[in-house]
């Protein structure tokens, strides 16, 4: 990976034959950027680049549009939503902003894509996957917690961790942008809140037995102990089995974890929030709203 190129102009110099005659003739060819994707700019977004414009300037930023907040937004909110710090908001942000100045680009260097400049021939995913602002952060967070396991990433450089993750040929532009990822992690975190997936249609139904659950697109999947589906975490919290809820069912969740994707309906997730009163997980794919708030990490 590595920052996009930036193909300078050029002169060409013609030396003319004639003595003591020298003729410089411009043959510039300006770079181009590729096309951007926005990321879905608000009305608040854009009062909150106004305000942070003037505050922010760096290599790789000078100030921010309403878009620019609106994919830092969606970078920490997927951080948040994987129960991480500030600082591995911070990381990801002086990464986003050294590659690509906080812009979803649909191009790049060779096959290179979105905001972290990530490659489907390299692994990361599929073009349709890496330009989506979640689906690029949380694979750069993987890559990042697996070369620093147990929380070891927020103890070390963060220029040499986002290094670790990008492998560029110029290791040393990440830790020029700490300032310019600080404030807006100063400014942003606060009111980032982790993606839902909109409910499926469906028709209210009895419960199913846990024996013949009912079709996913009229129920909540719901880990419990005796199925193949399992919730990332410790063995004392690994689920086993799926069962399903009531379309309509009203549940409290306390926290949230990454487990394996299911689909139900049309949506697909890997997250599970914790329902206290069911002793289970429930799949945010079958979740209708969590009222905007963000669960911290079980």
């Amino acid at each position: 990976m590595g920052a996009m190129r930036r193909h300078a102009a050029t002169l060409a110099v013609v030396l003319a034959s004639a003595v003591g005659s020298t003729a410089i003739a411009p043959s510039a060819q300006a770079w181009r950027p590729p096309p951007v994707k926005s990321c879905g700019a608000t009305a608040a977004d854009k009062a909150l680049a106004a305000k942070l414009s003037p505050t922010i300037r760096s290599a790789g930023l000078a100030g921010v549009s309403a878009d620019q907040v609106s994919c830092a937004r969606q970078i920490l909110a997927q951080v948040k939503a994987e129960g991480l710090s500030p600082q591995a908001g911070k990381i990801a942000l002086m990464t986003a902003i050294t590659e690509t100045g906080l812009r979803n680009y649909l191009g790049g260097d060779r096959d290179s894509l979105g905001l972290f400049q990530q490659r489907p021939s390299m692994g990361w995913g599929s073009r349709a996957q890496i330009i989506r602002p979640a689906y690029s952060t949380h694979r750069f967070l993987s890559a990042m917690t697996k070369r620093y396991p147990k929380g070891s990433w927020a103890t070390k450089d963060p220029g040499r961790v986002a290094q670790s993750v990008q492998r560029s040929a110029y290791p040393s532009r990440y830790n020029r942008e700490r300032t310019s990822a600080a404030r807006l992690v100063s400014a942003l975190w606060a009111g980032s809140t982790a993606p839902v997936a909109p409910a499926p249609p469906a028709k209210p139904r009895p419960p199913a037995k846990p024996t013949k659950p009912a079709p996913a697109s009229a129920s909540l999947a719901l880990v419990v102990p005796g199925s193949g589906i399992r919730v990332r975490s410790g063995a004392t919290t690994a689920a086993k089995q799926v069962r399903f809820l009531r379309s309509g069912s009203k549940v409290t969740a306390t926290c949230q974890r990454l487990g394996k994707s299911i689909t139900i309906g049309k949506y697909r997730s890997g997250y599970w929030l914790y329902v206290p009163a069911q002793k289970g997980y429930l799949s945010v794919a079958a979740m209708h709203r969590n009222g905007g708030t963000s669960l911290k990490a079980c």
